[in-house]
């Protein structure tokens, strides 16, 4: 299991081990398996499972019903949660139980009843042995801004939560092992680390084969998850699609918007607010707070890959889409942006590549602070700091030769950004010029190349 999730189920762990009866919130974004976690956690163990559907409280306390009476239990037609919940601990006997409900925003969006018959019967039963109760939900906007509130003081019941993140590109590069690492970073820029979607890539194909294949082909799930993720979260999507549409190629602050769209800054200040709480967007902020005369404030980017993808090259030319051939369009349309888009998910990658160093004991420092720095004329992809002021610049160039120009901007930015670098890190996928190479050697302490070959066998 990847070290993230393995994370999450040492996080689990701690809770069954603890022998204390709790209940715990598990949510994220619906594009990130969680089946293999929790059946990874629940293994060996008793538990009871229900996925909650989109219904009425009475149509819900039904379907739970049904589903128990199917394993033999003995239980009315329309039971209370205090009932379904026993009934559900007597066909577990006397050992400790885990509950897994599933989707349970459907529940407690509806019910007054569920959140309090489940924390009397946890305070009453747990008591008796260890009741660990997990409510799993994929609506993240719900859960981190709505929940609590609408609980009011029975959100006190729950112990903690825990939001399941996207995996690193390194397990994206495990999953398609056999892809050329080219392709497997290509491949991260689109799918990130949503688990659910790697399925729909064939890893024996090209990234071209797999675009044209599963997100040109109007048949293919792909092609239409991007809207689908956007119209199951927002309602005025016309509005978000034209935010989305314009930060996809670039338009990336409040104002340069407002001219953009046409939309008053309140209003697009709102629904950026609504994007960010759907994971959809995210606003980047620069490291540090000197040189702050240079920092380029206010920047919103898109978090989404698959959102990001699609707004960036199939919303804007969908009606060229159905005109010629997919190879075509992707030749016409896709490939000539690849080098710029790619170049997020790459800084993703050389990111993850710069903590490897550090777990081994390789990198010059213990790393205490981290992050980016967004320039008015230039940037910085990735500063790296020790808690006593020692400091990393990393660049990292996807698809282009870095040469001593690209080192002099560096140094050029890193003066505007009041910050001086120990050592400097260069990634590229295209190699380094002669001056570089030939600077590395004679200073191989405070300037590190990292290539191909090295991120490939990192």
């Amino acid at each position: 299991m990847e070290a993230t999730r393995q994370k999450d189920l040492d996080f689990l762990n701690r809770y069954y081990e603890s022998g204390l009866s709790n209940i715990l919130v598990i949510y994220g974004h619906k594009n990130i398996e969680d089946s293999e976690l929790i059946d990874r956690f629940i293994e060996n163990r008793r538990s009871a499972s229900y996925v909650a559907r989109s219904a009425s409280e009475r149509e819900q306390l039904f379907l739970w019903g049904k589903e128990l009476r199917d394993q033999g239990a003995s239980i009315s037609q329309n039971p209370s949660y205090s009932e379904i919940f026993e009934t559900c601990l007597n066909l577990n006997g006397k050992n400790s139980v885990i509950f897994v409900i599933r989707n349970f925003e459907c529940i407690l969006k509806l019910s007054d009843q569920f959140m309090q018959e489940l924390n009397e019967f946890v305070d009453q039963y747990g008591k008796q042995r260890q009741v660990l109760v997990l409510l799993v939900s994929h609506d993240i906007n719900w859960v981190e801004n709505s929940m609590v509130s609408n609980l009011g003081k029975l959100a006190a019941s729950i112990a903690d939560f825990r939001k399941i993140k996207p995996l690193s590109f390194a397990e994206v590069r495990a999953y398609f092992s056999n892809m050329s690492y080219k392709d497997a970073v290509m491949a991260f820029s689109v799918l990130g680390g949503r688990t659910r979607l790697w399925k729909y890539f064939d890893g024996n194909l090209s990234f071209k084969e797999n675009i044209c294949k599963n997100l040109l082909n109007d048949d293919s799930f792909l092609y239409g998850e991007a809207i689908r993720l956007t119209e199951q979260n927002l309602r005025e999507t016309a509005v978000y699609h034209t935010l989305l549409s314009e930060m996809s190629r670039g338009v990336n602050k409040l104002n340069d918007l407002y001219h953009a769209t046409g939309f008053s800054r309140a209003k697009i200040s709102v629904y950026l607010k609504t994007l960010i709480h759907h994971d959809f967007v995210y606003k980047a902020f620069s490291f540090g707070n000197a040189g702050r005369e240079n920092v380029m404030k206010g920047v919103y980017k898109i978090k989404d890959p698959m959102v990001n993808f699609f707004f960036r090259f199939i919303y804007p030319n969908e009606s060229n889409l159905l005109q010629m051939s997919k190879d075509k369009f992707y030749d016409i349309f896709i490939s000539a942006g690849m080098q710029d888009y790619v170049h997020e998910a790459f800084k993703e990658v050389c990111r993850e590549y710069i903590f490897k160093l550090e777990e081994r004991g390789q990198f010059p420092f213990e790393i205490d602070e981290e992050g980016e720095w967004i320039g008015k004329e230039g940037n910085i992809d990735i500063i790296a700091q020790s808690d006593t002021g020692e400091t990393a610049l990393a660049m990292c160039f996807w698809g282009k030769q870095a040469t001593h120009a690209d080192y002099v901007k560096l140094h050029s930015d890193a003066r505007k950004a009041r910050l001086e670098g120990d050592v400097i890190y260069l990634f590229s996928t295209g190699g380094f010029d002669a001056w570089l190479t030939d600077a590395a050697m004679k200073s191989s302490e405070s300037l590190k190349l990292i290539g191909i070959d090295e991120l490939t066998n990192g």
